[in-house]
């Protein structure tokens, strides 16, 4: 029944939203708390002091005198709304302190858990679901405080108004609550669809807001207009919008004849009400004055009753998203990496033995079983067609995923019981994909260590790639910001982010340095450079080295050949080129383009 349901639910979101205040601002709390009774005793004193003049107006005597017997009851009263009306301005001052703090540390939660979580969780389908709603549950919580202090607020002018009534006539308790009836199942029943549209429409929600982002980042800008993709994309997300929109309309009926059968029910309970307290007055049971105040401790009690559902319903309506936010903090949670406390030191040697890797769902590997030995002072060329496993082997060699099957051991150690920060500590890692920090240039070379280091550094770092004449043209120099986008901001060109990721790894002095086709956005000059950076030092750590240019291949100690998530060749480069094998293939084939 939605309002079981609704009752069940309220008081739990209202602690886990006490919880979480208390958690960042716990004199707030109090405050808020505080206010909240204080303005109840206003109310209190409020009404009470009202029912004493009421009782005088209404008697008998001369009106002067009336008056002036009920003037001070009626200051009292005048006094205490005045009191509570402060108390109420400082529990919303209070309040509007806490929203900002809770919303803060919510999203600080959500954004630490996705970056400790395991690689692993991000193949797992639903993931990206249950984080998107989420990051709803964030974008709720400052409307859920203001719904926790309100539903609490109009707990305590309920109850004020409450003890009023039922000292005047207990009957008038009764129809009162009744009344509320209608409108909290209508509530609960109104916020399950609106919860129940959110849930159906969230994996379209999900892929129409991805594809936004590609859509308007002036990364893609050019791709875009010179390709005529406009028309093709623009109707592809309009059809999006569509969908996550008739979600929405479709259940518009459904609110209509909620909304009315809550209104009419409530409406013939009011009247109820006020029937009952003419009842009363008329067949003599409660005197004219007594039924003043209770007129004002109906119409209290009433707006309390309003208050209470209203702010009830959001409160449940809000929770539902809540819940996504706190399944989504326990199921990332459990996902944090979290694989053993052995420190590992910078590799000698990285051993995989029959090494596998399967994707989560999948049914066949992605990756093995294969063996491999790395050795420190070798520079490794990993090469492959796409799909070989490639970016997978180097995931499993740096310790980002761990193996399904077989191990992958650094000088002996296990890396499914090691440390994970211990082991990142000692690699460089330059992917595919890089990232474009929006960050100085000296904090993008320094990206990921402690410390702050002398200029010297850091022009060294850039120089070692080639990167520090254009740095230097910049502006600010090392202290450029790198983001176009923000005011003041400068934008590299893609061979130039290259440049600096590479300097980013070599300035970390990896005991494992790994490159994903370091080279593929540089020019001549960057094809120089990079490769002879990645020499230099090269007998103080292991450096693999996955690329798809047989120049680079050239250059390394060894050259393995992966092939359907096998290794299918291992050994230097000119004993392969002259075998009748895979890579001998490959020679032909980049021959034969001019590669």
């Amino acid at each position: 029944m939605p309002l079981g349901l609704m009752l069940r639910r309220i008081p739990a979101a209202l602690a886990r939203t006490v919880r979480l205040a208390w958690s960042v601002d716990r004199w707030m709390v109090l405050a808020v708390l505080g206010c909240q009774l204080a303005a109840g005793a206003g109310t209190a004193v409020t009404l009470a002091a009202v029912a004493r003049s009421m009782e005088v107006l209404f008697g008998a005597g001369d009106p002067a005198r009336t008056v002036r017997e009920a003037a001070p009851a009626l200051l009292v009263a005048a006094a205490a709304t005045g009191a509570g009306a402060g108390a109420r301005l400082i529990a919303e001052w209070a309040t509007r302190r806490l929203n900002p703090k809770i919303a803060g540390a919510m999203e600080l939660t959500l954004v630490d858990l996705h970056m400790r979580a395991e690689l692993a969780a991000f193949d797992d389908p639903g993931f990206t679901d249950r984080s998107r709603a989420a990051e709803t549950g964030v974008g709720r919580a400052m409307a859920l405080t203001e719904d926790a202090k309100a539903l609490t607020e109009g707990v305590v002018q309920l109850a004020v108004a409450a003890s009023v009534l039922t000292v005047l006539h207990p009957s008038l308790l009764a129809v009162l609550a009744l009344s509320v009836v209608p409108r909290a199942v209508g509530g609960a029943v109104a916020a399950r669809i609106d919860h129940q549209v959110f849930e159906a429409s969230t994996s379209a929600r999900t892929t129409r807001d991805v594809m936004r982002w590609f859509l308007t980042t002036p990364d893609l800008a050019d791709e875009l207009r010179a390709n005529t993709m406009r028309p093709y994309l623009y109707r592809w997300y309009q059809g999006m919008c569509e969908r996550v929109e008739g979600r929405t309309l479709a259940a518009a009926p459904r609110f209509l004849r909620v909304g009315a059968v809550a209104a009419v029910l409530g409406g013939v309970c009011t009247a109820g009400l006020w029937a009952t307290l003419a009842g009363l007055v008329l067949t003599g049971r409660m005197p004219a004055a007594t039924a003043g105040a209770a007129v004002v401790a109906a119409q209290g009690a009433g707006r309390a009753l309003g208050n209470l559902v209203r702010y009830g319903a959001a409160l449940f309506h809000d929770g539902l998203y809540l819940d996504g936010y706190h399944r989504f903090v326990a199921d990332a949670g459990a996902r944090r990496v979290r694989r053993g406390t052995r420190a590992v030191a910078a590799p000698r040697e990285i051993r995989l033995e029959a090494a596998g890797y399967t994707h989560p769902g999948a049914e066949r590997p992605t990756l093995g079983p294969l063996s491999l030995t790395l050795r420190r002072g070798e520079v490794v060329a990993l090469v492959g067609g796409n799909g070989a496993g490639k970016s997978t082997l180097v995931r499993l060699v740096t310790g980002l995923v761990t193996a399904t099957s077989g191990t992958v051991r650094w000088d002996g150690a296990d890396l499914a019981g090691a440390d994970a920060e211990s082991v990142w500590r000692q690699v460089g890692l330059v992917p595919q994909n890089i990232g474009r920090w929006p960050l100085t240039v000296r904090e993008n070379l320094h990206l990921g260590q402690e410390g702050t280091p002398g200029d010297e550094v850091l022009w060294r770092a850039a120089r070692r790639v080639g990167m520090d004449e254009a740095a230097g043209r910049m502006p600010h120099g090392l202290d450029t910001l790198l983001a176009r986008a923000l005011w003041g901001g400068h934008e590299l060109s893609g061979g130039q982010w290259q440049r600096l990721a590479c300097g980013r790894a070599l300035h970390r002095a990896p005991g494992l340095l790994v490159l994903d086709e370091p080279t593929s956005a540089l020019d001549a000059a960057g094809e120089q450079h990079v490769p002879a950076a990645v020499r230099e030092g090269a007998r103080e750590r292991i450096t693999l080295m996955v690329t798809h240019r047989l120049d680079h291949a050239r250059l390394a100690d060894r050259v393995v050949v992966l092939a359907g998530g096998r290794v299918v060749e291992d050994g230097g480069f000119a004993e392969l080129a002259s075998a009748d094998g895979p890579f001998a293939r490959i020679c032909a084939e980049a021959a034969r383009v001019g590669r």
